[in-house]
């Protein structure tokens, strides 16, 4: 018979994962992250962090970030200046990017879009005023 209640069993004890809500890291090699979790919603400004992360549902006006991800279930409503950005759910608002915008085939950008380059996926969609700054 197994000894069940072996004292030792906590270093073999299984972590269970806790879902990630809202996390934040600041460190020197990954610089400043931000990741909204899909069960957070947020409302206000956001700035100083090099990566914003979406998962859930923002209505912000950000500042001093340099790139935004909108994932499949994230949804973001605002104004943003970001070098780069990569969008697979919805965007909705003003969406100025310096560098490269990525819309994936699940995403949505509403709203006024200035960009340096782009990339537009079969499926992806942009509802508004669309600009290019390439020089």
């Amino acid at each position: 018979m197994p000894d069940r209640f072996n004292s030792d069993r906590s270093s073999t004890t299984p972590q269970i994962p806790r879902p990630s809500v809202l996390s934040a890291t600041a460190n020197g090699n990954d610089g400043k992250h931000l990741v909204i979790g899909k069960a957070v919603t947020i409302a206000g400004k956001i700035s100083g962090c090099d990566r914003l992360v979406v998962e859930g549902h923002v209505d912000v006006t950000l500042k001093e970030v340099k790139f935004i991800e909108v994932t499949q279930s994230g949804v973001f409503k605002g104004d943003s200046a970001v070098e780069n950005a990569s969008i697979a759910g919805t965007y909705e608002g003003t969406l100025k990017v310096s560098g490269h915008l990525e819309i994936a085939r699940t995403g949505l950008v509403k709203g006024n879009v200035n960009y340096k380059t782009i990339a537009v996926a079969s499926g992806g969609q942009v509802l508004g005023t669309i600009e290019s700054d390439a020089n």
